[in-house]
């Protein structure tokens, strides 16, 4: 890949100041950056980039295009296009028109993403290839305000089908505006982006942030394979702000090599999506060489991305049963717990940038008393740093005390030979009261090692860690976990697949083994 050199606001002179309260719209803030410095970067993607006056420009013409072809306000249009600078333009020319923009994977099975977007009953649905025949038009005036819904935004999936979170504009710059405090960001920063853009931590991160924060955003394309390309462009352009998935962070520690690499500017690497693991944050700092840089946090769709992080500098927390602290709320979000006893219980959060409900679905049951119930389990401790323990309906049960999938996922993960990790309950064998503990490993395509062997040695590794060895170990094909279009893990699906046979009939299943009694 081969970066062009791209003027900065600190080399043309062009002054970024900080967006105040009177920035009620995503499109009224493109507007401002635009009129303030027109020939700072705003984004890059390889050889082509786009200055603030550029996109507002160009995202404008696509505007008046789609006005052209009957959208208007509020109306839905479902994105199926791949990162880059065209669903840059494609989404900022939606908020021009006040229109609601849903991005959804375009790499889906074509039946699933026509499903997908079927469900929010779009006006229109583009593709790289509709996208091409928009017309160009003048641009037609700014609308909107900030209680019109900015966009949709898909739920992970973890427990089923994805859901559409309303996301209002209003709580789209209140979740802008929390995240530049928390990271102190600003027109310095550099960011470099391979989270996609239909999650939310691309969406809100690495499109609509570098935009509110005034810093360039130099575009990856979002893939396993472009790992090592993510880490050597951030090297390159001396990146200061990263984000990705803890699995993310665990790949690339495995698969990048860091000679050549200089990540010295990095101020700040943000760790949420999933369960954050301390040895993915360890071994990715020490391979690297940036100690205190991986900063875990926890958010969701519903809040519009952020709840809690570890701000920079903040020595990272751990409890007695490995779990990471994922910091402290962000300014203006309030977060108690749901208490079911021992201090953990459900995790409920209020705040401006909590959503306005789903789409398709009912919602008072995550709405209630004025607080969303995430349906996430976790505790603070005294200073009110949040630990999290993962979905109420992936939690374990032993000796009646809730469990943490993530306990025994990460001992399994550290053997070699496994790829991934999942534990499950299942219903107990027999006579048996308490439910059997099965743990889920993929086996690495590269290993050599004899599967009975590998699955021993996966129990040998629980039960150092945990204490108890588990009541099963399947070891199964790479990449037949089930898990989400963001790389979750979806704990009840495995469940379900296991009581029925199903990993089994499909040939998955490459070695099974049970514990033996006591």
């Amino acid at each position: 890949m081969v970066l062009a050199t791209h003027s900065t606001h600190h080399e043309t002179g062009e002054f970024l100041a900080p967006l105040g309260p009177e920035v009620l719209t995503l499109a009224a803030m493109l507007a401002q950056r635009a009129a303030q410095a027109p020939g700072a970067l705003a984004f890059a993607d390889g050889s082509e980039a786009l200055s603030y006056g550029r996109l507002q420009e160009e995202a404008g013409t696509l505007a008046g295009g789609l006005a052209r072809l009957g959208v208007r306000r509020q109306d839905r249009v479902a994105l199926l296009l791949p990162a880059g600078l065209d669903f840059l333009r494609a989404f900022f020319a939606l908020q021009r028109l006040a229109a609601i923009p849903c991005a959804f994977d375009p790499q889906a099975p074509p039946e699933t993403a026509a499903r997908r977007a079927a469900r929010i009953r779009p006006r229109l649905v583009l593709t790289a290839e509709t996208l091409a025949d928009v017309p160009r038009e003048t641009p037609p005036p700014l609308n909107g305000g900030e209680e019109d819904v900015a966009f949709l935004q898909p739920t992970s999936g973890t427990s089923g089908e994805p859901r559409s979170a309303v996301i209002l504009q209003r709580n789209a710059l209140a979740s802008l505006r929390a995240a530049r405090e928390m990271l102190g960001a600003g027109p310095r920063d550099v960011l470099v982006s391979w989270v996609p853009p239909w999650h939310d931590l691309g969406l809100l991160r690495f499109v609509l942030g570098p935009v509110y924060f005034g810093a360039p955003c130099h575009l990856v394309p979002p893939a396993i394979r472009t790992l090592p390309l993510w880490l050597r462009t951030a090297s390159e352009v001396r990146a200061t702000l990263l984000g990705a998935p803890d699995f993310a962070w665990r790949l690339a520690t495995r698969l990048v090599d860091p000679e050549g690499l200089d990540l010295s500017s990095l101020r700040c690497a943000t760790n949420g999506g999933e369960p954050v693991r301390r040895s993915t944050i360890a071994g990715f700092e020490e391979r690297f060489g940036v100690p205190g840089v991986l900063r875990p946090g926890y958010g969701l769709a519903e809040a519009t991305l952020g709840v809690t992080a570890l701000r920079p500098g903040e020595p990272l927390r751990v409890d007695d049963r490995g779990n990471v602290s994922c910091g402290r709320p962000l300014p203006g979000v309030e977060v108690r717990i749901a208490e079911e006893g021992g201090g953990v219980g459900e995790i409920l959060v209020r705040g401006p940038a909590v959503f306005a409900g789903y789409l398709e679905a009912e919602s008072a049951e995550a709405l209630r008393g004025g607080w969303l119930h995430t349906g996430d389990v976790g505790r603070l401790d005294a200073d009110g740093h949040l630990y999290v323990l993962g979905r109420r309906r992936a939690l374990l049960k032993r000796g009646g005390a809730p469990l943490a999938p993530r306990e025994l996922e990460e001992a399994a993960g550290s053997v070699p030979g496994v790829r991934l990790a999942a534990a499950v309950g299942l219903p107990p064998a027999g006579d048996g009261a308490t439910e059997e503990i099965a743990i889920a490993v993929e086996a690495d395509p590269d290993s050599t090692a004899a599967l009975p062997q590998l699955a021993a040695e996966v129990a040998a590794a629980v039960g150092t860690a945990a204490g108890f060895a588990p009541d099963r170990v399947v070891v199964l094909a790479p990449r037949t976990l089930p898990r989400t279009a963001n790389g979750k893990i979806r704990h009840p699906v495995l469940r379900r697949e296991l009581i029925e046979g199903d990993l089994e009939r499909r040939g998955a299943v490459l070695f099974s083994a049970r514990r033996s009694p006591a």
